[in-house]
């Protein structure tokens, strides 16, 4: 009977000793990723590893010494597998980070869409209904894409190109049966549902081809934790895919001061008259057109309106949007008025303070034609939601509670080109201080003008905003004086 108790007792402690190593190892194994993660500072890493180190002693020490009692060495077990789901899950949580951050600041693979589009009530159907017909192009504005495009439509099919350089002839021609399709990209596609409503013509996609070019790097680099910088946030007007081409209904500069913890929000309208750099001095658009260019165009354009160097972008769309601030179980803003987005009786805003999910908030930031300044107070209002986030996500528990949900809700739909020893350091900065940040914001100004002087579609009467010099000049003195502090 005592032979067996103590054969009982040795399986035992044996068992108990292979458990405690293989939680040691597994320790082991989650303190390497935080090491590789780079995000906890030192001190807390130092820390951390000191006690997990005395713990670990002490319970191996416990279930291998022979004279310990069972009962004791059953509960550094208990204590083992606790800590054996705590660390593999900050082992997959930390994977899945090490993961999104090589994913979002890869350099950015830019992709512009084509469609072969004809009337919604046609009885063309498909690419081969097309075989030998009549397809309408447009041919202002850069065309390189547009030629990559035809390219491979001509690999699928037979037909003769009709071109236009005017985009309400291209469409009337559809209209008139003139031609039979039109092959388009999302900036024209979106010059119909805006500009030229009143044709109202609806579409049927037949066939749509993505063209991606080459990759952007445009960064300039600096020590993001002790010097100041500027980052571009670009927002796309669109769903999915980050990668897409679209123009720009968000264009902010955020001016960060790294060591006396404050944000400059400078907030530029997207129908703003600015050149368009790499298009020779006379190029004049929209600062939202040159979103169709590339983001790098977008940089270029926003660095000479405002005389300043842009070190980082950061590419958002409607996608990441609402599911950051739905992971984060939404924003708190305040509203200048009482209004409903879109004209829409159910998506409708009282004046005050107001708590807004992600679409609501998205439906919040994008309205304009429901105020008497119209853009310059959705700028205002976009303002408003960023802060929102940046408060919520650096002031209250957030960021933490909500961490994997965060990560998995912009996946798809974010891109920046800020490094990702340099995301490790911010978020170290942030760890070390949980401090808030001072947040201040201007919107550039301007009147309402209507040419057809812009380089996209320079055959149509455009609305766009004429630059006021004074608020210019002022937002460029404003962002000086956080460099020259």
């Amino acid at each position: 009977m005592r032979r067996k108790k103590n054969k009982k007792k040795k399986f035992f402690n044996i068992f108990f000793s292979i458990i405690g190593i293989i939680s040691m190892v597994i320790a082991i194994l989650f303190e390497i990723n935080i090491i590789r993660l780079d995000m906890l500072p030192s001190k807390y890493l130092i820390i951390v590893t000191v006690i997990l180190g005395l713990v670990y002693l002490i319970l191996l020490l416990l279930t291998m010494i022979r004279s310990v009692k069972l009962k004791i060495k059953t509960v550094c077990f208990i204590l083992f597998v606790l800590f054996d789901l705590i660390f593999f899950f900050g082992i997959k949580y930390s994977d899945k980070t090490i993961n999104f951050l090589g994913k979002i600041n890869e350099e950015l693979t830019q992709s512009e869409i084509y469609y072969l589009v004809t009337k919604k009530d046609s009885k063309l159907n498909s690419i081969n209904d097309f075989n030998n017909k009549d397809i309408g192009i447009y041919t202002k504005g850069n065309t390189d894409n547009l030629d990559k495009a035809l390219d491979d439509l001509s690999d699928k099919i037979a037909f003769k190109e009709v071109k236009f350089d005017s985009t309400e002839m291209l469409f009337n021609s559809l209209i008139n049966d003139e031609t039979d399709g039109l092959f388009i990209n999302e900036a024209i596609r979106n010059h119909l549902n805006t500009d030229l409503s009143d044709l109202n013509l609806e579409l049927k996609e037949i066939y749509k081809v993505t063209i991606s070019s080459e990759k952007v790097d445009i960064k300039k680099s600096v020590d993001v934790t002790k010097e100041v910088f500027n980052i571009y946030i670009a927002g796309g007007d669109s769903y999915g895919t980050i990668e897409s081409i679209t123009n720009t209904d968000v264009n902010m500069i955020v001016t960060v001061d790294p060591i006396n913890r404050k944000i400059l929000l400078t907030s530029i309208p997207r129908d703003y008259y600015v050149n368009l750099p790499s298009f020779g001095d006379d190029a004049y658009d929209k600062l939202t057109h040159a979103g169709y260019y590339g983001i790098d165009e977008s940089v270029k354009a926003i660095e000479k309106l405002l005389d300043i160097e842009i070190n980082y972008y950061v590419k958002v769309n409607f996608s990441t949007i609402e599911g950051v601030i739905d992971a984060i179980r939404g924003v708190d803003v305040y509203s200048d008025y009482n209004f409903c987005a879109n004209g829409r009786p159910d998506i409708c805003y009282k004046k005050g303070n107001i708590h807004l999910d992600g679409f609501h908030a998205l439906m919040f930031a994008r309205e304009r034609y429901a105020f008497k300044d119209g853009d310059v107070q959705r700028v205002k209002n976009q303002q408003k939601v960023l802060t929102a986030i940046i408060n919520k996500v650096t002031k209250s528990t957030a960021l933490i509670t909500n961490y994997t949900d965060i990560l998995d809700s912009v996946s798809e739909s974010f891109s920046t080109n800020l490094d990702t020893k340099s995301i490790n350091k911010l978020v170290r900065m942030q760890l070390s201080n949980m401090s808030g940040w001072d947040i201040e914001s201007q919107n550039l100004t301007g009147t309402d003008f209507y040419t057809k002087n812009t380089y996209t579609f320079p055959d149509f009467n455009l609305y766009v905003m004429k630059q006021d010099e004074n608020s210019v000049s002022s937002a460029k003195e404003k962002i000086s004086e956080y460099f020259n502090k």
